[in-house]
């Protein structure tokens, strides 16, 4: 393939600014357009009448999105540049003044200079953030914030009105047996939220509790009625002060359990079709939530070329370091926070639900020789990145063989499937590293039959030879 013209584009908060620079001349061409529904189609429209180009964009999943999304949704293929990479050129090519229209013209001048040198398709797009999984898995961890702050509030509130409630809604009070994680039950923060002067809980029978509870039987609630009992004859008045802001910090408790609820509902239908998050769940130990936190984190498995290279992304990696003639292996200090906290609660929940795995007996072997829990739970989630990294790169070997299969049955176009210059066979959208897995796994497997059978036919012979 030949070198192509470019239209580099720089987007801003209102829109972006594109500039189509020619092989064959030196006058670059500019147009602006808004990110408005008219004004897409009217730079796709011209886009698709430019012919084959490249279509280059600074930076990526930020003020671009609308116009990556139009772009996917009709079929282009772009390329997505770091926007410090295109400032440098810029100063080196174009001189070091800067604005909008000299920002697009360096995107395509650079994204042609990185296709003279045969390194463009680095940065072709194949995935894409999931921006509807992304925002309600981290809205749902705002939740969890937002709930462990009002909880941390609730028991200093309920230190101060009530001591003795605090120690036995704590599990630390010698004539009750409590969970400490009471609190947290929708029994409590009802009854909170009804009756928060614990004075008047002592008039209330066995029967009124439970009802000021939300009624209904569940386990345990009769038992947690009869403790709370025995203590609510000393029990004083709390002051009207108090007791509003204990109703309040219980009913914002009770609230963000509601909307979390919701998300984990839309969640469940959001990832109904989604094969990544469907193959997570059937490992024990990993829900909903957990798997679609996963890939809305990871985007696409694509994205790491090798196991560390997820490892690191999430925090769990090491990298080495050199000074001198000294050199060490180091943890990571750039990673995803949000990656590596669903990594240690999946590798917690694992350990948990399946007692019989050798990540388990790893987790108890590591303890055992006196390393703490939490050290040891990062180790089984360094471990348990090889296996999801493995997992997900067969899912999307598989989704693009089923692709390419479909289409060449039914014989699709090119640009209505999106897929063009040779895209079903491009190394950037099959795992390179899974596939040497395979056919490392592969080869070891042969090896080691041979080995066997070799090993085998050595031992027929000597026993023929004791026999003669």
């Amino acid at each position: 393939m030949g070198l192509r013209d470019a239209i580099g584009i720089d987007p801003d908060s209102k829109g972006f600014i594109c500039a189509s620079v020619k092989l064959s001349g030196t006058q670059v061409a500019t147009k602006g357009y808004m990110a408005t529904e008219a004004d897409l189609k009217a730079f796709l429209s011209w886009v698709k009448g430019q012919g084959d180009l490249i279509v280059a964009i600074e930076g990526s999943n930020g003020l671009s999105r609308p116009l990556e999304k139009a772009l996917r949704e009709a079929g282009v293929i772009f390329y997505s540049l770091s926007a410090a990479d295109t400032d440098k050129f810029r100063k080196a090519v174009l001189g070091q003044n800067k604005d909008n229209r000299k920002d697009a013209e360096s995107v395509a001048r650079y994204a042609m200079a990185l296709e003279a040198q045969g390194k463009l398709e680095r940065y072709r797009r194949v995935w894409f953030t999931d921006v509807e999984l992304q925002l309600l898995t981290r809205g749902y961890e705002r939740k969890s914030q937002g709930m462990t702050a009002e909880i941390n509030r609730l028991w200093k509130l309920l230190r101060l009105a009530c001591p003795e409630l605090y120690l036995a809604l704590g599990g630390g009070h010698p004539e009750v047996e409590l969970s400490e994680k009471i609190l947290k039950s929708q029994g409590i923060l009802t009854l909170l939220s009804q009756k928060p002067d614990f004075g008047e809980w002592k008039l209330l029978s066995e029967e009124q509790l439970l009802e000021a509870m939300g009624g209904g039987k569940y386990k345990g609630r009769d038992k947690l009625i009869q403790q709370l009992r025995k203590l609510a004859g000393s029990f004083a008045p709390v002051s009207a002060a108090l007791a509003l802001l204990i109703r309040s910090s219980a009913q914002q408790i009770e609230r963000f359990k509601a909307e979390q609820a919701e998300i984990t509902k839309m969640l469940e239908v959001l990832t109904r079709d989604n094969a990544a998050v469907h193959v997570l769940k059937q490992m024990r130990g990993i829900a909903t939530l957990t798997a679609a936190t996963m890939m809305a984190e990871i985007i696409d498995i694509r994205r790491f070329p090798r196991e560390d290279s997820l490892a690191c992304y999430s925090g769990l990696g090491m990298k080495e370091h050199s000074t001198g003639d000294s050199i060490r292996m180091v943890h990571t200090q750039l990673f995803n926070h949000r990656l590596k906290d669903v990594f240690m609660t999946a590798a917690r929940n694992f350990v948990l639900y399946n007692p019989d795995s050798h990540l388990a007996g790893y987790h108890r072997n590591l303890v055992k020789r006196g390393m703490s829990s939490l050290e040891a739970t990062r180790r089984v989630a360094r471990a348990l990145v090889r296996v999801i990294y493995r997992t997900l790169s067969a899912v999307v070997a598989q989704d693009t063989h089923t692709s390419a299969s479909t289409q060449k049955k039914e014989g699709e176009g090119d640009m209505a499937s999106g897929l063009t210059r040779s895209d079903q066979s491009h190394t950037s959208n099959i795992s390179p590293s899974s596939l040497r897995t395979s056919k490392t796994r592969g080869t070891k497997a042969v090896k080691g039959l041979t080995a066997q059978t070799a090993r085998a036919g050595s031992r027929r012979k000597t026993i023929s030879k004791k026999s003669a």
